[in-house]
């Protein structure tokens, strides 16, 4: 696959272990919303005493491997400094070839499901998770608030506009930017198209989420 420098964005790990297992957080903001009844999903795939037997084995912490035709990704993060009574957690990605969508899930040392999220490639989407050792939902965090229109929008819009399926990273690789700041312009998804034959042909479109105006800007560096 291409490299595409500009749509490399950082994606911090603690995201999904941003709150204590056993302590329900205030929300801070009206994108967390406290307590549904049920979680979003079962924790029960993640063996860890496997995962402890293979990672003092072969003595690295992060391994790969295909399952069922999903990509599966088992990494376990040391526990902090500040933290000395830390048996340190573990995460989890489930993804599939050539698909944006990226499942991520976080498990104490019990292997107990502490965090669920979905990102569309590192970006976060829909709902994220977090729970307590009970199983209960102690935090849900929305990213679709700030946006008028989703990745599914999108995608609709562009297969019918341009016959472009953003779910298809071979197509097409997407993105989103928030900038609001009282300026409707500065919320918009950025799609970076590849051409098949030549990359030289690549080129990028931006969809502004508020109207679903269409830019496209060419090697040339001229907008359409």
């Amino acid at each position: 696959m291409k490299t595409i420098a500009p749509f490399i964005s950082i994606f911090f790990f603690s995201l999904l272990f941003s709150c204590t297992a056993k302590t329900t957080e205030k929300p801070e903001s009206k994108n967390a919303i406290i307590a549904e009844k049920k979680p979003a999903i079962d924790s029960s795939r993640f063996d860890i005493k496997k995962y402890n037997e293979r990672r003092i084995k072969e003595g690295h912490y992060d391994f790969e491997f295909t399952e069922n035709g999903k990509n599966i990704r088992q990494r376990y993060s040391l526990p902090k400094r500040d933290s000395p009574d830390s048996d340190g957690e573990y995460a989890e990605e489930i993804s599939k070839k050539w698909n944006p969508f990226v499942i991520r899930k976080g498990y104490n040392f019990k292997g107990q499901l502490i965090a669920w999220s979905q990102t569309f490639r590192l970006e976060p989407i829909n709902k994220s998770y977090e729970y307590d050792e009970s199983g209960k939902i102690i935090k849900i965090t929305n990213y679709e608030e700030k946006f008028k229109h989703s990745f599914t929008d999108i995608r609709e819009f562009l297969l019918k506009a341009k016959g472009i399926d953003i779910y298809d990273t071979r197509q097409a690789i997407a993105r989103r930017v928030n900038h609001r700041y009282e300026d409707p312009t500065q919320v918009y998804y950025d799609i970076y198209v590849l051409d098949k034959k030549d990359e030289k042909n690549d080129y990028r479109i931006v969809i502004f989420d508020d109207t679903l105006q269409i830019k496209e800007y060419r090697n040339e560096n001229k907008s359409k």
